[in-house]
C-alpha cells in the first residue's frame, strides 16, 4: 500500500488559532467572555451553536462565514468549550487524537445544565453524550419534521442508512455531519485466514489471532497499534448489552468473566501478541488491523490493496457496519428560533459545504460530496487544496513481508474506476449502527482498567472498583 496510508493514522495539522467573534444580545451561551442570547437583534437573527472544539481545519468556521454571506439577516456564533491551543506554523496536532476527560466532562456538565433547565444553544453537538437519554426526555428537536416541511431539503442526498444508525432506528434527532467506519483487515489471504464476521466474538479474533501468528512464517503479531485500555473499551463497546443494562439501571463487570478478559489480555501483551507499537504493522507482520476509514481514499486504498475487510466483532444491536464521528448535531428544543437553526444544520449538510477542502477527514454525510472524494481521489492522494494542511510524519515505509502487499509496484498511484467509487458507495449504504454505550460509562472502564495493565491492581480489585462506580452512576 502506498506510503500515506501507513501515516495517515498519524496525521498532523499546522493549525493557526483563531479567535471566535462574540455578539451581546432567549437562550444565552457565553462566547469571548460576553453572554450571546439566540433571537433577533440589530436586524439579525442569532443562532448559536456549541461544540466541544472547533475542528482544527477550519471547516465549521468557513461554513459559518459562507451561510452568513448568503444570509445577511443571520449571525451564526459558534461556542467552543475546549479552545484549541495557541501554536505558531510549525507546531503539529492530530485530527484523531481524543479530548482529555477533564475537558470532557466540562462540556457534558455544561451542556447537561443547559438543556435541562431549557436553555443554552440553538444548535447541540452531542457526539461525546449519551444523546439518547436527552431525547427520551424532549429536550431535542424533531429533525425528521423539519427535514419534512423544508421543501428544499432532500433526504435522499444523505447516507440515510448513517443517519437511521445514529438515532437507533427511531425519530431522529441527531444529525451527523461527518462519520467514520471502524472495520477490522488482513493481508492475509482467504486460504489462509476466514472469517465469517456476522457471528465472530473477539474471544474468536484472539483465538484465531495467536493461532495464526504461532504457526505462520515471519514473527508475527495479532495486532498492534492499540493500547491494552483502548482495545478493552472497543471490546466492551462491542458487547455492551452483555456488561450493562441501562434501562434496568444494573451492571455485570464483577461476574468473573470480565476479570477473565483483562488476565487474558494482560498475558497477550507480555507475550508480544498485541501491542501498542506501530512496528509490525508497518512491516506488514500483523494478522489482523483495527482500520477506522476516516477518509474516503482509506476504503478506496484498502479494496485496491486486495486486503481482506470485516465488519468489527458485535453481539445483538451491535452488529453490522461499525459507525462513528465527533459531531452530530442536535437542535435545542426549547429553542427561539428552531427554523433558522434548521436551515443552517442543513446547510452544514449541503453539497457546497460538505465539498469544502476544509472537511479533509471523515466521510461527509452528502453522497454527493462523498462520491466527488471518492473521484477526486484519482491516484489515492489527497488533493493539493487539501495536502496543503498537512503534514506527514518523518517515515519510511518498511519493506513488506509475504503477509502483506508486495514491493514497490503497491507503492504506485492506482487510478480510480468508476466500479471502484461504486463499489465503495455501496459499502458505506450498508446497514449499520452507532456504538449506543455511553460515553461516562466506558470512560469509567477505561480509566479504571489502566491500573490494571500497569500492574497497580488485580483484574478482580478493578472490576469491582468499576461494577461500583458505574452503578452508582447509572443510580445517579
Amino acid at each position: 500500500m502506498r506510503r500515506w496510508t501507513w501515516v495517515i493514522g498519524l496525521i498532523v495539522l499546522a493549525v493557526t488559532a483563531t479567535a471566535c467573534s462574540s455578539s451581546n444580545v432567549k437562550n444565552e451561551v457565553e462566547v469571548g467572555g460576553k453572554n450571546v442570547a439566540s433571537g433577533s437583534t440589530g436586524g439579525k437573527t442569532v443562532v448559536t451553536i456549541a461544540v466541544v472544539q472547533k475542528d482544527p481545519g477550519g471547516w465549521l468556521e468557513q461554513a459559518e462565514a459562507a451561510y452568513e454571506s448568503k444570509n445577511p439577516d443571520v449571525d451564526i456564533v459558534i461556542k467552543e468549550y475546549v479552545a484549541l491551543p495557541e501554536r505558531s506554523p510549525n507546531t503539529t496536532f492530530n485530527p484523531l487524537e481524543g479530548f482529555k476527560p477533564a475537558d470532557l466532562e466540562k462540556y457534558r456538565n455544561a451542556i447537561n445544565t443547559d438543556l435541562m433547565s431549557g436553555k443554552g444553544a440553538d444548535i447541540v453537538s452531542v457526539s461525546e453524550l449519551d444523546y439518547q437519554k436527552y431525547a427520551d426526555k424532549g429536550v431535542l428537536a424533531d429533525l425528521g419534521a423539519l427535514m419534512e416541511k423544508d421543501p428544499g431539503f432532500d433526504p435522499a442526498s444523505l447516507f440515510g442508512n448513517v443517519m437511521d444508525a445514529a438515532n437507533g432506528g427511531g425519530k431522529k434527532v441527531v444529525a451527523p455531519i461527518w462519520f467514520g467506519i471502524h472495520t477490522v483487515s488482513s493481508g492475509l489471504g482467504p486460504e489462509q485466514l476466514k472469517v465469517d464476521d456476522a457471528n465472530w466474538t473477539w474471544s474468536d479474533l484472539l483465538q484465531q489471532g495467536a493461532k495464526l501468528a504461532k504457526e505462520l512464517p515471519g514473527d508475527l503479531e495479532i495486532m498492534g497499534a492499540i493500547t491494552p485500555t483502548a482495545l478493552l473499551r472497543m471490546i466492551v463497546m462491542s458487547d455492551y448489552d452483555r456488561y450493562i443494562n441501562q434501562e434496568e439501571k444494573t451492571v455485570s463487570f464483577d461476574t468473573g468473566e470480565f476479570a477473565g478478559l483483562l488476565n487474558q489480555l494482560k498475558e497477550l501483551y507480555g507475550a508480544g501478541m498485541l501491542s501498542d507499537n506501530y512496528v509490525k504493522l508497518f512491516e506488514n507482520r500483523d494478522v489482523f488491523r483495527i482500520d477506522m476509514f476516516a477518509y474516503p481514499a482509506f476504503a478506496l486504498e484498502t479494496l485496491q490493496s486486495k486486503r481482506q475487510i470485516w465488519n468489527p466483532p458485535g453481539s445483538g444491536k451491535q452488529a453490522g457496519l461499525r459507525f462513528s464521528s465527533n459531531l452530530m448535531l442536535a437542535i435545542n428544543s426549547k429553542s427561539g428560533v428552531t427554523d433558522e437553526a434548521w436551515k443552517f444544520l442543513s446547510y452544514l449538510l449541503s453539497e457546497e459545504a460538505q465539498s469544502n477542502p476544509g472537511m479533509f477527514m471523515w466521510f461527509p454525510m452528502n453522497k454527493a460530496a462523498t462520491a466527488g472524494k471518492l473521484q477526486g481521489a484519482g491516484s489515492g492522494m489527497m488533493q493539493p487544496t487539501e495536502m496543503e494542511s498537512m503534514e506527514s510524519m518523518p517515515m519510511e515505509p518498511m519493506e513488506p513481508t509475504t503477509t502483506g502487499a508486495s514491493s514497490d509496484k503497491a507503492q504506485e498511484p492506482a487510478e480510480v474506476t468508476a466500479q471502484e467509487v461504486e463499489q465503495v458507495m455501496a459499502y458505506i449504504g450498508q446497514a449499520g449502527y452507532f456504538h449506543g454505550s455511553d460515553p461516562r460509562l466506558m470512560d469509567i472502564v477505561e480509566a479504571e482498567t489502566a491500573a490494571f495493565f500497569a500492574g497497580e491492581k488485580t483484574a478482580e480489585t478493578v472490576a469491582k472498583l468499576i461494577q461500583n462506580r458505574a452503578k452508582t452512576y447509572l443510580n445517579e
